[in-house]
């Protein structure tokens, strides 16, 4: 892992926080470099110096997001989490619910959807390179399992966040399992390969 110097850590969190400020009032393509600096407090050739654009900063905050998702995800071999119903469901839930409110506006924000789409796109990658490795799986069976398991997951989180669906958490949990479950049955067979 690459050491990062202090100085660039201390920038980097003063535009995350300055992001994250600007997001409650503003929309993501009103937010200039000119306005993020200021709220920040760093200079613009400062943030020049690290980052092209917006858009490019931004995707530090999809690489974060999906960071700390997939670490959640793969904190267990993955041949016992997906042994356990609902892994997935209760790591993403969980991790969306401890006082993560930033994090659930830029993956339920229609605004922000591009952030929620670069952080299904790396998380499926991870989550798929981690099926490749555990089961014997090709490469597309795991990307299909994969990216079935975390758009399942993330959409219905989604549509759950914002209120769409009736259910208390017990509910669209059970609902979530089940989809998964028999949509990942002839991919993955959790028993036998737990076997193996």
């Amino acid at each position: 892992m690459t050491k990062i110097d202090r100085r660039v850590r201390k920038t980097n969190q003063s535009l995350q926080l300055a992001f994250k400020e600007l997001t409650k009032t503003t929309k993501y393509r009103d937010i200039t470099v000119k306005q993020l600096t200021k709220t920040a407090q760093i200079n613009r050739k400062t943030f020049y110096l690290h980052y092209d654009s917006i858009d490019e900063f931004a995707t530090t905050i999809a690489v974060e997001i999906s960071e700390k998702i997939l670490q959640l995800i793969l904190e267990e071999p993955l041949k016992k989490g997906l042994s356990i119903p609902g892994y997935i469901f209760d790591k993403v839930f969980d991790f969306f619910s401890q006082a993560r409110e930033f994090y659930t506006f830029m993956m339920t924000s229609t605004d922000y959807l591009f952030i929620a789409r670069q952080v299904e796109e790396r998380v499926s990658k991870g989550l798929a390179d981690a099926i490749l490795k555990e089961f014997k799986l090709c490469k597309l069976d795991a990307y299909i399992c994969a990216n079935f398991l975390i758009r399942n997951t993330l959409l219905l989180f989604r549509i759950y966040n914002d209120g769409q669906v009736q259910l208390d958490k017990d509910e669209f949990r059970d609902r979530l399992i089940r989809l998964n479950s028999s949509g990942l049955k002839s991919f993955l067979d959790i028993k036998r390969n737990l076997a193996n």
